[in-house]
């Protein structure tokens, strides 16, 4: 049966229990990643919002109170949204998305940066080097991939509420599917990492305390890991290690961009769940790949958007799992999303199942997810009913609101969001890249 939101936690024996503060000493326990203490075990998933409600890149202020709402509801770590990070991979959005490519788009990440460190969170940027063939263009161009392989998308891989909007609206699976990708040359490719690096390095000088390269559920990155859409004969098309390639070639080209001090996570699926697709024992061995380079962590998602009830599982910790044979495989932090339950949080970091949780829909439902956990309140946060109408509403091209919290999206009209007064920090203790970002343009 499922819990109602705002519901008591119940017994074993079905009596209705409240929470001390002292059950989530694990949960609400500090973990530090080369030299930044994160203060609590709870991050902010990454989730595209359509809050920059056009495809210019720029922060604005409901961008900056979003965050800060998170921030100071007690979330440890916050995410950011995935930031496209090259001049082609902002052609083909999911609509809208935050770019950093060139100098213009610093001052405002620096301010989203500044923001969140102001309510008390660690900030990491997710940098994404395309959406790939799940990329949509707005003015009709056909989007880069390994292969020409066209998106197909099928009801049954769809999570809850879905049907009922597919059975209304079935135009939202044409509009997910985009135009036909193109196969991108070895020169384009590596034109793209090139840029990419580069970019990376102007999230190191907004003042970002790390870095999450954005791998996971059919971006680009994925696309070249799949055999379901990598069908190439070159050196990065066939075997796994050739598969892998272009994921490990860009994590070493930003990992000498940003220098070896900086933090540098990946996330990336634990599993595509498609048939012929990309298994989970290939991601446990490019998980122990990355982190043997160098990778400071690794955070998980499920699926891809053709396998999306995998990706926003209707069944709490679905991908613990997996996490734990990700913990067994690799010696450096694991990030597992999707633990909408305080109590099965505490429990999985407690047994080495993983070491932080992010939280995305949740979040959306209730930011003081983690001052109720912290205060022992958890009978009053406000639960996630899994039932994406804030994903389907990103689907259609709209802005996120979500059923249960009627403040998501307007957060920028509620003061307690407004950064407060902080001293600056002097430019001599400042994070500068190091190499100075330049502006460059490629053909």
């Amino acid at each position: 049966m499922a819990e109602k939101p705002g519901a008591k936690p119940r017994s074993r024996s079905g009596a209705k229990t409240r929470a001390k503060k002292d059950d989530f000493k694990n949960l609400l326990s500090p973990i530090e990643i080369k030299g930044v203490v994160i203060p609590n075990r709870i991050a902010l998933a990454p989730m595209n919002t359509l809050m920059s409600l056009d495809n210019r890149g720029y922060v604005n202020d409901q961008v900056l109170a979003y965050y800060a709402a998170r921030a100071k509801g007690g979330c440890g770590l916050i995410i950011t949204e995935c930031v496209l990070g090259t001049e082609l991979a902002s052609r083909f959005p999911y609509t809208s998305n935050l770019h950093c490519f060139n100098a213009s788009h610093m001052p405002g990440l620096a301010e989203l940066a500044e923001t969140i460190h102001a309510f008390g969170s660690v900030a990491f940027v997710q940098m994404s080097i395309g959406f790939g063939r799940q990329g949509h263009s707005h003015a009709g161009e056909r989007p880069p991939a390994p292969s020409v392989v066209p998106m197909m998308i099928s009801p049954e891989y769809m999570p809850r509420g879905f049907g009922k909007a597919l059975e209304k609206h079935p135009q939202m699976i044409e509009r997910a599917g985009g135009e036909l990708p193109y196969e991108m040359s070895v020169e384009e490719i590596r034109r793209e990492q090139d840029e990419f690096a580069n970019s990376c390095r102007f999230a190191v000088g907004a003042q970002f305390d790390g870095i999450e390269l954005h791998a996971p559920h059919g971006y680009l990155e994925h696309q070249f890991l799949s055999p379901l859409t990598n069908r190439r004969t070159d050196l990065y098309g066939g075997s796994l290690q050739n598969r892998m390639r272009f994921l490990v070639e860009t994590f070493l080209k930003v990992r000498e961009a940003v220098g070896p001090d900086f933090i540098l996570g990946v996330r990336m699926s634990a599993d595509e769940h498609l048939p012929g697709g990309f298994t989970h024992q290939e991601a446990l061995e490019t998980a122990r790949t990355l982190a043997a380079l160098g990778a400071d962590y690794i955070h998980l998602s499920d699926g891809s958007y053709e396998a999306l009830k995998y990706f926003f599982p209707d069944d709490d910790g679905a991908i613990l799992p997996e996490s734990a044979n990700f913990k067994k495989a690799v010696e450096v932090p694991v990030i597992c999303p999707s633990v909408h339950d305080p109590h099965t949080a505490e429990e999985a970091i407690s047994q080495g199942k993983c070491d932080i949780v992010s939280l995305g829909r949740q979040m959306f439902a209730d930011p003081e997810w983690g001052n109720k956990v912290a205060s022992g309140q958890v009978d009053k946060i406000r639960r996630c009913l899994r039932c994406n109408e804030c994903l389907m509403r990103t689907a259609a091209g709209l802005p996120v609101r979500c059923i249960q919290n009627p403040n998501t999206g307007r957060e920028r009209f509620m003061p307690e969001y407004w950064r407060p007064p902080i001293k600056a920090k002097p430019v001599t203790k400042m994070r500068i890249p190091p190499k100075l970002p330049e502006l460059r343009r490629f053909s």
